[in-house]
């Protein structure tokens, strides 16, 4: 037995909560992540009153707790991020994708699992600094979604620490963010319309998205999932893509080996042609 539990029940009881999220979300804890898979559902037991595992494993198949399953699965996901995080990403975005761009359309992007909408405020960044702050208010469209209602409410304020902006470029930062206090920073009310955020459990079926979008980032996300996740996965966004559209994954998420209809160009970038 894991040096993690006290007794077999409790491991029995993890091993339930655990199935649960990953038929759920989708997100896949194995045997190296159950350290942190442990620790998160320790803190819902004690954010929720639970003695132990055992009554939160209890409550949750019971679903006599209406919010319950919902701050479970917020606590499972990961929200570490930052503005311009990779940066050879945005790099790339800004050389080779832009270009590639309709020039009469409107641009629609999506960043999925967007946490506190850092991915999705460094795009509007880029773009404003691309079109000018008018323009990309008209052509610009950026959606954010992502299963943790927490982190989507700190999205819609747009406010963020110094750590989060120590890599946006200065110019960018006195052009497009106030200070607010403490130490805080807010970027502005224009780019914050660019951008809309909602919920999202990647795993649900059928994505509600009217439009398809020219370019998808999904980074950091992939490795949550078991192999056959991965692929759905994947294949969906190329449904909801528009043809030359682009994947933007992490440097260190591949394609390659998964039976894909993506061009995988580079590891992390990948096109529909």
């Amino acid at each position: 037995m894991s040096e993690l539990f006290e007794n077999i029940a409790e491991a029995s009881h993890f091993e339930s909560i655990r199935t649960w999220v990953l038929k759920h979300t989708g997100l896949h804890y194995p045997p190296r992540k159950h350290s942190t898979l442990y620790h998160r559902l320790q803190k819902v037991c004690r954010e929720m009153g639970f003695a132990n595992l055992q009554e939160l494993d209890l409550h949750l198949h019971q679903r006599d707790i209406p919010d319950l399953s919902v701050r479970l699965a917020c606590a499972v996901s990961t929200n570490h991020t930052f503005y311009f995080r990779e940066e050879e990403m945005f790099q790339f975005f800004q050389e080779v994708v832009i270009p590639t761009l309709p020039p009469d359309d409107t641009w629609r992007f999506w960043s999925a699992a967007c946490s506190s909408g850092d991915e999705a405020y460094s795009l509007a960044l880029l773009l404003a600094d691309h079109l000018g702050p008018e323009a990309v208010q008209q052509r610009v469209r950026i959606l954010g979604t992502d299963i943790s209602a927490d982190a989507l409410e700190q999205a819609e304020f747009g406010i963020a620490n110094e750590r989060r902006l120590e890599k946006v470029p200065e110019g960018l930062r006195r052009q497009y963010f106030r200070p607010v206090g403490l130490g805080q920073w807010q970027i502005s009310a224009k780019l914050k319309g660019v951008c809309t955020f909602r919920r999202l459990n990647l795993m649900s079926k059928p994505w509600p998205f009217s439009n398809q979008f020219h370019v998808i980032f999904c980074r950091n996300v992939l490795y949550y999932f078991d192999q056959p996740d991965q692929q759905e996965l994947v294949e969906r966004m190329y449904d909801v893509t528009v043809p030359g559209g682009w994947l933007i994954t992490s440097v260190t998420e591949s394609l390659r080996g998964m039976k894909t209809r993506w061009q995988v160009l580079q590891t992390g970038v990948h096109r529909k042609l």
